[in-house]
């Protein structure tokens, strides 16, 4: 069975869920820290390398049949 879904779509997909994660990482920081510079440190160094992770995940998940219809 093929993918059906193109590396371009994961790719857009990973960038847009990584925005709303950042947010989501900056907001929460700054609760904690008080701060608008660390709260962006912060969510830059967590969200540097899961950007490429997410793609990773998407790309091995495009290849996985599990809960999939075959179409004929």
């Amino acid at each position: 069975m093929v993918s059906l879904e193109k590396s371009q779509r994961s790719i857009v997909k990973s960038v847009t869920y990584r925005l709303l994660s950042i947010a989501a990482d900056m907001i929460a920081a700054y609760f904690f820290t008080q701060s608008a510079v660390a709260s962006i440190g912060i969510a830059a160094v967590i969200n540097s390398y899961s950007i490429v992770l997410y793609y990773l995940h998407e790309r091995v998940w495009a290849h996985i049949h599990l809960g999939r219809r075959k179409i004929v």
